[in-house]
């Protein structure tokens, strides 16, 4: 997908690339992660960080003439090197949800 699509149109931060997508079922389903520059301790702002694990979350956004559109953002585990702190990285143009820790 066009990247000036996702953040032009869609709102997608500018940390965050496309790594795919696909028409499933109607849909049109977007896969993003998270640039390098993302993963910094919210703590002690150390770049020195780890991953341990992702999850997927699923965010419905503005639809595509009939077909709707499913960003589908990796959200990284990591675990800070310098202060041990484990940490995810939670989407910036996403409302928090209940899984989501607060920072």
């Amino acid at each position: 997908m066009d990247e000036s699509l996702l953040y032009d149109i869609f709102g997608v931060d500018r940390t965050y690339r496309c790594t795919g997508s696909e028409v499933r079922l109607g849909a049109v389903y977007v896969a993003l992660e998270p640039k390098e520059e993302l993963l910094v301790c919210p703590d002690c702002g150390s770049t020195n960080v780890i991953r341990k694990g992702k999850r997927t979350r699923q965010i419905q956004t503005l639809p595509i003439g009939f077909h709707p559109v499913v960003l589908q953002v990796e959200v990284p585990r990591c675990r800070c090197k310098s202060c041990q702190k484990t940490f995810e990285v939670a989407p910036p143009f996403a409302r928090p949800t209940p899984t989501t820790p607060a920072r």
